[in-house]
């Protein structure tokens, strides 16, 4: 390999998208940071999206939940590295599974269910806003969508 040509390196992470009945998607607000994000987070080595999605998602919220479809893959760069998002197709959960919810009180401080239009760039990152419109809008077309990012 030259000296001019680099290998692309980032750290991942992989999210659902759960709802209930009403359509209102399922957001966390963790502990350790300021803004909500879906229920998710970081891929461990040698794991795979999907896994990922459904181990973050038991952890956080307490429920073993079927993961679905890739709805998005995003690469964002920003100034402290590159990441890439999955974002998965999760289940509407019946108001027993809502009631069976359990926080993961050392990362996960509340949660609510919230219409995707109610979601603001206040609540969460903007770049992070554009990729959950995209997993709402694959969602709703059964079409998987690609992005790059760069802040």
């Amino acid at each position: 390999m030259s000296a001019s040509v680099s290998r692309a390196r980032a750290t991942a992470s992989a999210a659902a998208i759960v709802s209930d009945e009403q359509g209102r998607v399922l957001i966390v607000n963790p502990v350790y940071k300021e803004r909500w994000n879906l229920p998710g987070g970081h891929i461990e080595e040698g794991e795979l999206p999907a896994a990922a999605a459904r181990r973050e998602v038991r952890e956080e919220i307490g429920l073993d939940l079927e993961i679905g479809d890739l709805l998005v893959t995003a690469w964002v760069t920003r100034a402290e590295g590159s990441h890439v998002f999955y974002v998965f197709d999760g289940p509407e959960l019946s108001p027993e599974q809502q009631r069976a919810i359990r926080l993961q009180e050392s990362e996960i401080g509340e949660i609510r269910f919230c219409l995707p239009e109610d979601i603001s760039p206040s609540m969460i990152p903007p770049f992070a806003l554009a990729i959950w419109r995209k997993a709402l809008k694959a969602r709703e077309d059964e079409r998987a969508v690609y992005l790059e990012l760069a802040l």
